[in-house]
């Protein structure tokens, strides 16, 4: 037996507020401003999670401030009640034996958006089942992509689902009603840009990569690899495929050293130039089929979907949510700003701590499991 908990997915784009006390079974409520819903919509009258919250089904629209629902609300709302869209009311779970294989609907269920998640009991389950999941719209039959999947031992605390779950329930949005997953997202990428700088700065053999570019005749530019930080060693080689023939980069500089008037430039002695997206080869090859040899730093896989990991060595979870809760409180101004230095100071002792438990151990650990649950951003790039 196996317990799939399945978060909501998120509202809108559409939200305002009851102008009025709704009944139960009122055909019929009063909005703020019915600008952008539409017949056939399903629409939450409350707050996911909390108690009475619903989903209804618009029958209508009229004028600029009311709803039709010839079959809703089971409940009463008061007014002020959050009344927003979303996109789907249901919700399809799929399961498979292993995480490539091929995944088998076991049943489509309501969303129980007056709980925190919808839960799902697979009563044929085990430890070894693989889950996906889609949300569904029962009257347009409009599917979201699969999520990603998740084993029944469930996500990983180093998970960017984890993380993110952590940091809202610390924040007082557990549901994420007010910030938003994705822009969790955001932060805690740009906390794992940072950490890994700091990292290669004390470790400089952290993160190092390889690579081959051939070139082209008559083109200079060309991409950094991807996921590029930079450049600590190049050869070029410019009529083969060979490191022996190659000459070393002495010198990497900016693009702007490019309008110095007095600059040549010789196969002898190649030079880099850098630009925020590529690098330049001087002199231009002249001749398609030569080599450069590239060494350089990057970063970390981006996390996208609520399984992917920060790729860091085991304990930066820790400093990675203390920074994205700093760049939250920090939105909030003045008002917040002791929480937000809190955090901040929070942030720098933590990233000291892992720096120094890194240089000791040198070694990842494998992390422990946690229970399977779908984030509500699964869907998003």
């Amino acid at each position: 037996m196996g317990l799939v908990y399945i978060e909501h997915p998120e509202l809108g784009p559409q939200k305002t507020r009851l102008s009025s006390d709704v009944a139960a079974s009122a055909s019929s409520s009063t909005v703020e401003n019915n600008d952008g819903f539409a017949t056939n919509d399903y629409v939450v009258f409350g707050k996911p999670g909390e108690e009475l919250t619903e989903i209804v089904k618009l029958t209508s629209t009229t004028g600029n401030t009311t709803l039709g629902h010839t079959t809703g609300p089971v409940f009463a709302h008061s007014a002020r009640t959050p009344t927003s869209q979303i996109k789907y009311n249901q919700v399809k779970i799929y399961s498979a034996t292993s995480e490539t294989g091929t995944y088998s609907l076991l049943a489509t269920i309501d969303l129980d958006i007056d709980e925190k998640e919808t839960i799902y009991d697979d009563t044929t389950g085990d430890s070894s089942t693989w889950y996906k999941v889609k949300y569904y719209n029962e009257t347009t039959t409009a599917l979201s992509d699969f999520s990603s999947a998740v084993q029944a031992t469930g996500y990983t605390e180093q998970s960017l689902y984890s993380m993110q779950s952590e940091i809202l329930e610390d924040f007082g949005d557990p549901h994420a009603d007010e910030i938003g997953r994705n822009r969790l997202r955001s932060y805690l990428r740009a906390g794992v840009r940072r950490l890994t700088l700091d990292l290669i700065k004390t470790y400089p053999t952290f993160r190092r990569n390889y690579t081959t570019q051939s070139l082209t005749a008559d083109d200079e530019e060309y991409d950094y690899p991807t996921r590029f930080l930079g450049f600590y060693m190049i050869w070029v080689n410019f009529s083969g495929s060979t490191k022996a023939n190659a000459y070393k980069i002495e010198k990497f500089e900016s693009e702007e050293a490019l309008d110095e008037p007095s600059l040549t430039f010789n196969e002898g002695d190649p030079r880099i130039f850098l630009r925020d997206t590529s690098y330049i080869i001087k002199p231009t090859p002249d001749t398609t089929g030569g080599t450069a040899f590239l060494w350089y730093w990057d970063y970390p896989t981006a996390m996208t979907d609520p399984v992917d990991t920060h790729g860091l060595p085991h304990g930066a979870r820790e400093p990675l949510i203390a920074y994205t809760l700093y760049r939250l409180w920090l939105t909030r101004g003045e008002a917040q700003t002791e929480t937000s230095d809190r955090y901040r100071q929070e942030w720098r002792d933590s990233k000291d701590e892992w720096m120094e438990f890194v240089g000791q151990t040198r070694s990842v650990h494998a992390p422990r499991q946690v229970r399977v649950t779908y984030g509500q951003d699964m869907y998003s790039g």
